[in-house]
């Protein structure tokens, strides 16, 4: 286990999000134990950890749900613990939470139009509903609908007023396959746009595939914060090449390319270099030789094996 000290925001202090020293405590639990980060202005940020870890709380306390204990909070430079900060802020921010109640007897439309006029603005239900992959269910009541089906809406809900920072909570989570992709395709939408989005996820590839920035977060602390790659990189560990064949033997060009292990008669390479090639060089040597090949396999390090790397810690594992 790696525990990376905890980094000062890397951005100066007009970023889109600013959150410095945040401590939120219920009782003798501390949920959020003094992290900061800043969130650069059209910047995809994931607060990346396991049920439980503070995310939620962190972005709670981002929207004016919660209120820090200790330390600030700073979104498109207000202050979301201030009624009247608050009340400038809720038109310029979008927030799909891990679960919304909506009115189970109105249908898609009725709620769009609804939150349209929450917001003072022109209702678009069929554009709305196209985007989240809704359209032909306009009619459709809410008490009618699937857990995936609701927050997509919730999704359309967050995005119609065209909001300049968007938070969403585990937001695919309960998501079919269909689901998941309508998400991401909108989160990359919105980057192209410009806008700022942060996420909280406990799945490896939702946060590598849209973050350009991630925060892994252990037990109410900030343990890791980079890109995707550089995390990956500094933490992920070597490729490998692993192979069983009969009468496989590395020769001299294959030691070069890193260090071998054998184990009974599989043998692995451990290599700093782009294991692609060097799993070519393996097969290449394997068939010159006349090698029966019985087990081949290549893995690259992975933003998962940082994870572990980091925590301790698998995604999977129980609380």
């Amino acid at each position: 286990m790696i525990a990376p000290a905890q980094r000062a925001p890397e951005v100066a202090a007009d970023g889109a999000i600013v959150v410095e020293g945040l401590v939120k405590r219920y009782g003798d639990l501390v949920a959020v134990d003094a992290i900061s980060f800043a969130v650069p202005r059209g910047t995809i940020f994931g607060l990346l950890g396991r049920n439980g870890a503070g995310k939620t709380t962190t972005l709670e306390c981002c929207i004016g749900l919660g209120k820090p204990t200790a330390g600030a909070v700073r979104v498109l430079g207000l202050d979301p613990t201030r009624k009247r900060d608050l009340a400038m802020l809720r038109p310029k921010i979008g927030v799909q939470l891990q679960a919304t109640s909506l009115p189970e007897k109105a249908n898609v439309r009725e709620v769009l139009e609804l939150y349209a006029a929450y917001y003072g603005i022109e209702s678009r239900p069929v554009e709305m509903a196209a985007r989240v992959g809704l359209d032909g269910k306009l009619d459709r009541q809410i008490a009618q609908m699937s857990g995936g089906e609701q927050q997509r809406l919730a999704l359309a809900l967050a995005l119609q007023h065209d909001p300049d920072v968007l938070f969403l909570d585990e937001p695919t989570a309960g998501m079919d396959a269909f689901g998941r992709r309508i998400l991401w395709a909108e989160v990359e939408r919105l980057r192209e746009a410009g806008k700022t989005v942060i996420l909280t996820t406990h799945y490896i590839e939702e946060a590598e595939r849209l973050s350009d920035r991630i925060c892994m977060i252990q037990r109410g602390k900030i343990v890791a914060e980079a890109t995707p790659a550089e995390l990956v990189a500094r933490y992920g560990g070597d490729a490998t090449v692993t192979i069983a064949a009969e009468g496989f033997t590395p020769d001299d060009a294959l030691r070069a390319l890193g260090t071998w292990t054998q184990t009974r008669a599989e043998w692995k390479l451990v290599t700093a270099g782009e294991p692609g090639l060097a799993l070519a060089a393996v097969v290449t040597h394997a068939n010159a030789v006349g090698a029966k090949i019985t087990t081949l396999d290549m893995h690259r390090p992975t933003l998962e094996d940082a994870f572990i790397a980091i925590t301790g810690e698998t995604l999977g594992e129980s609380e």
